[in-house]
């Protein structure tokens, strides 16, 4: 590997505009949608682990684990100190208190599994086996995606402090302990595609750990979700490495990011002390005897160096830096590959900003549940991001879209709302019919106050009603 100093990169650089994509006109119902994004596979059911008979466990039903779905997604939308303090009378939680009581919230939890353990096969190694039903199933939705011109690659923390082999210890991380994940975001924050950290493991070829160590090969192995050509991606140092820019290069696919020069075989810039010498905006350039490679050293309130196989210096322009020794902001010159860079390396950070804001807490050692909430965030994060896209398409106004928040809560209430109807559904006085059930015992009447048992429920809002001549809960229910 040569280098020559001082030198502008001989390639020009005019991205084609990301194909379109035609979406259905208007937006489609809300928990659809999402119910449609979110559920696992039809083959993968939840089932749960042998119970004593003593301790009464009732068998569970999809309908019931949509709703303890639905509260966990609530819950990361009103916090409280203890999970139990949900169901309080005092703090009288509708879409708690009548949706599902306390004990069987936590039954149901404790032993949430998505897959069968003891259908495990032997040579299976893979270390997220019990959760993975769940991110195949998302994986395959971000795949659907149209990618944008700007992409990023990045990692992610998933918060968990309890004891499992890939646990990561990441420093300076809101939240250093956890399972890290490898994202592929755009500029706005949608995910296109991930990849769990794994160790030995991991999804990467060998031939790719080999040729260009783990880092570069998370990259390699994720830039193959761009199959067309003329977009741009993003990385810091920990992925950049020489053979990975040229490789990139080959698929044309534009790389830019941070970069550590001790992988670059010692080019030809200018040392620190020489540089701080310097007027600050200050940069030096080297690029590959091939032409296919730029570094550039650029001098801000520190040194750093970026490498590129499509821009180097470029045309400059100038940001506002303030002075601490002159007590006013200056005008500092930025070369083209740092604005390129900053502009598009905000995708992995905004999402999860995004996720955090409204996280599901939970305190558990059980990496399971863990990964099968966040699982839940991330793809309702990744939902809002579509729908305001959506939106934007069929020029909804601002005002008129749903921001994270409520987004978020409208979900849970759909979730919940197998169990128990929204208010314009079971007071609206249509097509409510009274049917009987098969099932051996008879099930609790959703009545509020109520606490006998019935075999009739509502066909529509399917939910189970007493209706005997001397107590008619479904007539009452169905009235305001």
């Amino acid at each position: 590997m040569c280098w020559h100093s001082n030198v502008i990169l001989p390639l020009s650089f005019s991205a084609r505009p990301t194909k379109a994509v035609s979406f259905n006109s208007g937006l489609r119902t809300l928990h659809i949608r999402i119910l449609q994004r979110m559920r696992p596979p039809e083959n993968a059911a939840f089932e749960m682990r042998h119970i004593s008979p003593k301790k009464g466990f009732k068998p569970t039903s999809s309908g019931e684990i949509r709703t303890l779905i639905g509260l966990h997604l609530a819950m990361g939308v009103m916090k409280m100190p203890r999970v139990s303090m949900y169901w309080e009378a005092g703090m009288d939680i509708g879409i708690f208190r009548n949706t599902m009581c306390r004990d069987r919230f936590f039954q149901l939890r404790s032993h949430l599994h998505l897959v069968n353990n003891l259908e495990r096969p032997a040579e299976n190694n893979d270390v997220f086996y019990k959760v993975c039903p769940l991110y195949d199933a998302m994986r395959r939705r971000c795949l659907e995606l149209p990618l944008e011109e700007n992409l990023c690659v990045d990692e992610q923390m998933v918060p968990f402090r309890g004891s499992l082999s890939v646990k990561q210890y990441v420093k300076g991380k809101p939240h250093p302990w956890g399972v890290k994940i490898y994202f592929l975001c755009g500029k706005s924050g949608m995910a296109y595609d991930f990849l769990l950290h794994q160790g030995a493991t991991m999804e990467v070829s060998e031939q790719f750990k080999t040729q260009l160590g783990l880092g570069a090969g998370v990259v390699y192995h994720l830039s193959q979700r761009i199959t067309e050509a003329d977009h741009k991606l993003h990385f810091d140092n920990y992925f950049m490495t020489y053979n990975l820019l040229e490789l990139l290069a080959e698929k044309e696919i534009h790389a830019a990011g941070t970069a550590r020069v001790c992988r670059f075989a010692n080019p030809p810039l200018q040392s620190d002390k020489v540089m701080a010498k310097m007027p600050r905006g200050s940069c030096d350039e080297a690029v590959s005897c091939d032409g296919k490679v730029a570094l550039v050293k650029w001098f801000d309130s520190r040194s750093v160096v970026m490498a590129s196989n499509f821009v180097g210096v470029g045309t400059m322009d100038e940001v506002l830096r303030w002075d601490e020794k002159q007590g006013r902001f200056l005008n500092v010159s930025r070369p083209e590959v740092v604005k390129l860079y900053n502009e598009a390396m905000v995708g992995v950070d905004l999402l999860n900003q995004l996720v955090s804001l409204y996280r599901t807490e939970i305190r558990s050692r059980k990496w399971t549940l863990r990964m099968i909430t966040h699982a839940f965030d991330l793809a309702v994060v990744n939902s809002w991001l579509e729908y305001r896209l959506d939106a934007k398409r069929a020029n909804l106004q601002t005002k008129d879209t749903l921001d994270l928040l409520h987004f978020k809560m409208n979900v849970a209430q759909c979730l919940v709302s197998d169990a128990r109807p929204l208010p314009e559904v079971q007071y609206d006085m249509v097509d409510h019919m009274p049917n009987y059930d098969e099932k051996t015992e008879a099930t609790r009447c959703k009545r509020p106050y109520c606490t006998g048992k019935t075999h009739v429920f509502c066909d529509k809002c399917n939910i189970h009603l007493c209706f005997v001549p001397h107590r008619n809960c479904f007539k009452a229910a169905h009235r305001k």
